[in-house]
């Protein structure tokens, strides 16, 4: 049987996400952006913007934290895609 790691139920990315911008490791992400949605780099910073928590990588691209499916090869519990 194949395992996966997830974040829990209701859980968040942000100290995954924290951890890597604290530490300058890339991050490999899959998100949700009208449709399954990869993106890989450094994340640049981290901010707050109508009461959501983004993450903005070097390529200036901007994610919503709440997006986010996959961080790493660590899934959102109910992302089942793959």
């Amino acid at each position: 049987m194949d395992k996966r790691e997830t974040i829990p139920t209701g859980g968040t990315f942000y100290p995954l996400v924290k951890e890597l911008f604290d530490k300058k490791q890339k991050a490999a992400i899959l998100y949700d952006d009208n449709g399954v949605t990869r993106a890989n780099g450094l994340i640049e910073s981290l901010f707050e913007r109508d009461g959501h928590q983004w993450l903005k990588l070097e390529d200036q691209t901007e994610i919503r934290i709440d997006k986010l499916y996959a961080v790493n090869g660590t899934f959102s519990s109910d992302y089942s895609e793959c």
